[in-house]
């Protein structure tokens, strides 16, 4: 699926539209970054810029690709950023999709720390 790697190259880059590029216009994503939440696209988007500017993405490596995830796949990163202290810090990133009609949208963004 196409989706995974378009925001993981955006993610990597820290760019929030990028990643917003694969969110459904019509579709509430759910994103659980320092708070959960469930936004539109464009709420969403505003709300990745903010977590960005805080904290920037170090490095972004594939541990599980999402490919045979069926109706509901997933893929998990290990994730580097550095917080908004200036301290590197890891976690898993987990980013879930769904059909709409024929291609893949974000569902669901996950920073577990």
């Amino acid at each position: 699926v196409a989706v995974f790697e378009s925001v993981q190259s955006a993610w990597s880059g820290s760019d929030a539209k990028g990643v917003g590029a694969s969110f459904d216009k019509d579709a509430k994503v759910s994103l659980a970054l320092d708070d959960k939440g469930s936004y539109s696209r464009d709420q969403a988007i505003a709300r990745l810029k903010k977590y960005f500017e805080s904290n920037p993405t170090s490095s972004l490596k594939v541990q599980k690709d999402g490919y045979d995830g069926g109706n509901n796949p997933s893929a998990i990163y290990d994730y580097k950023y550095r917080d908004a202290d200036g301290k590197d810090q890891e976690a898993k990133l987990v980013v879930s999709l769904v059909k709409k009609g024929d291609r893949w949208v974000v569902r669901s963004i996950s920073v577990m720390r």
